[in-house]
């Protein structure tokens, strides 16, 4: 059971510090979401935890995982190890990411899209090697996009680029996956098929999912656990069901809420009900 530890992080750009010394613990098969309003860390957060930024102090470690994500010749092996102490390699094994901007601009297509995740597992692909295209096949399958697989990138939907990122991310066999906004600009009934799909690797492949969303409605109803980040800080981290709350809401988001559990979906409905005047 693979374990992020956060211990103590601070970030700062120039002379603003902008995570204020940020302890973290999760484990896989949960759906974590990380919330907060614009400017309150959780995009830098994440980026500190997939290495893109550096902390100014603090450790990030993972705990529990896979030694198949190794070198065999590595010999300074330990239970618990500092995510910097990864080569790039190891480290995407370990961790995937989607950004909230990602793009690709060079005609491809999804299945070639979606190969280059396996990249740092098998190097070049041969597509004689039936094993791994197998492997790519059940990513393809997994996200819903075995009918799209020789279509151009450049021809997709935003919702269907989502989840061709998502099937390279899974490509690379991460043990934990983390996605920045991944529904902003969806319709609809796209970012319920995006939420859905999260579930579903979290449970079937027992990999950590890490949301970063200002979504408080798919939040509430997707995500076991909820971090809330206000001005560099957590102020709160829990099941979903204790922490989603109408004093929360009006606190953080500055909006007048009604939240109940709901049997029929099996998570908390939020419905909000207008902004709260200061």
């Amino acid at each position: 059971m693979v374990e992020l530890k956060v211990d103590s992080v601070r970030f700062s750009h120039r002379t603003k510090e902008i995570l204020h010394g940020i302890d973290l613990d999760v484990h896989d098969g949960e759906v974590v979401g990380i919330l907060g309003q614009n400017g309150s860390g959780k995009t830098t957060l994440l980026n500190c935890i997939n290495t893109t930024y550096r902390q100014s102090s603090g450790s990030i470690a993972v705990a529990d995982f896979s030694k198949d994500a190794f070198d065999p010749r590595r010999r300074n092996m330990e239970a618990v190890m500092d995510i910097r102490s990864f080569s790039d390699t190891e480290r995407s094994r370990i961790v995937a990411t989607v950004e909230q901007n990602s793009n690709l601009s060079f005609p491809f297509t999804v299945m070639d899209t979606v190969r280059m995740g396996r990249y740092s597992r098998s190097g070049i692909l041969d597509e004689s090697d039936e094993e791994e295209m197998q492997k790519i096949l059940n990513c393809l399958e997994e996200t819903g996009l075995m009918d799209f697989a020789s279509r151009n990138v450049s021809e997709l939907s935003g919702g269907e680029w989502r989840r061709v990122m998502i099937a390279q991310a899974l490509a690379q066999e991460p043990e934990i996956l983390l996605l920045d906004e991944p529904t902003l600009h969806l319709d609809i009934n796209h970012q319920f098929d995006l939420m859905d799909l999260c579930r579903r690797i979290s449970s079937r492949g027992g990999i950590l999912v890490v949301i970063v969303t200002h979504d408080l409605q798919l939040a509430a109803r997707y995500c076991d656990r909820i971090i809330v980040m206000k001005e560099g800080d957590i102020i709160a981290n829990g099941p979903a069901r204790e922490i989603i709350n109408e004093e929360m809401i009006a606190d953080v988001f500055s909006m007048r809420s009604r939240v109940s559990w709901d049997d029929d979906i099996g998570g908390m409905s939020v419905f909000l009900i207008g902004k709260i005047d200061k």
